[in-house]
């Protein structure tokens, strides 16, 4: 092949259009939505028996070594509020709390569930994740008292609010307006032949309950695996909308848009 042919088949080369790319390559390439709203700096307690602070490392070594990796949602909180995370909870705790946030929590004692509501009640703002069937992968077993909680055991605060949190038996579910998926969610149901005072409604399909108890809110959600790490980073199936969804959830707890 001569000089002049090799240059001719070169340029022709370079003209071509590519192949367009794929749109799950182009999405899987785009920085994944926003976690947190922009909210001024506020002070955030957060509770959880899931390992958000320092992830799940294969051993104790690798924990000491400082090896496990933090969950997303702790990384935000962290980096944009003053964020508290909790062993207990208890009246003193949540003085000067501008939220609360409780994902999976270990069982709360009678007097822990009280302060929560006077906290409620007296102006204070509320998000519970709670989980009739947790799903959340773990090297730990069911029975090890160091791993996840596998079901919620907040339940007499919601009765004292008038529901119950019931388990439909679900497998996975998409919820109907964020697209947001849930994995095993439970569901809220108003307590039959008892009428609670929070004043509280349900929507997403009974898996999200909103309640007003005195002079507060409080956000109620029916599942806590939909914070799982696979389910806030695969880009294809939940990653952007199970963001947007608690987005849209610490959005509305804050005032920032009716419910």
């Amino acid at each position: 092949m001569n000089v002049a042919m090799a240059c001719l088949l070169l340029a022709s080369s370079a003209c071509s259009p590519r192949p367009a790319q794929s749109a799950a390559s182009a999405q899987t390439s785009q920085q994944p939505a926003a976690l947190l709203p922009a909210l001024p700096r506020s002070r955030i307690v957060l509770m959880s028996s899931l390992p958000l602070v320092y992830g799940e490392p294969d051993d104790m070594s690798a924990l000491i070594a400082g090896q496990g990796q933090p969950h997303p949602l702790y990384v935000a909180l962290n980096a944009a509020h003053d964020l508290v995370v909790a062993d207990a909870l208890d009246s003193d705790g949540l003085v000067g709390a501008d939220m609360v946030i409780l994902i999976q929590p270990r069982a709360l004692p009678p007097e822990a569930l009280v302060a929560l509501d006077d906290y409620v009640r007296g102006g204070g703002r509320l998000m519970v994740f709670a989980d009739p069937v947790l799903d959340w992968p773990s090297r730990l077993g069911f029975g090890d008292p160091r791993g996840p909680l596998r079901s919620a055991l907040v339940s007499p605060l919601f009765a004292h609010w008038g529901l119950e949190l019931v388990d439909p038996g679900s497998d996975t579910v998409r919820l109907p307006k964020s697209g947001a998926i849930l994995l095993h969610p439970g569901r809220f149901a108003v307590r039959s032949g008892t009428t609670g005072d929070a004043g509280c409604v349900l929507s997403e399909a009974d898996h999200v309950a909103r309640c007003r108890p005195g002079k507060g809110q409080a956000i109620l959600v029916a599942d806590a695996d939909l914070l799982a790490p696979t389910y806030l980073s695969d880009p294809v199936e939940s990653r952007d909308a199970n963001r947007r969804f608690f987005r849209g959830l610490l959005q509305d707890l804050s005032g920032e848009r009716l419910p």
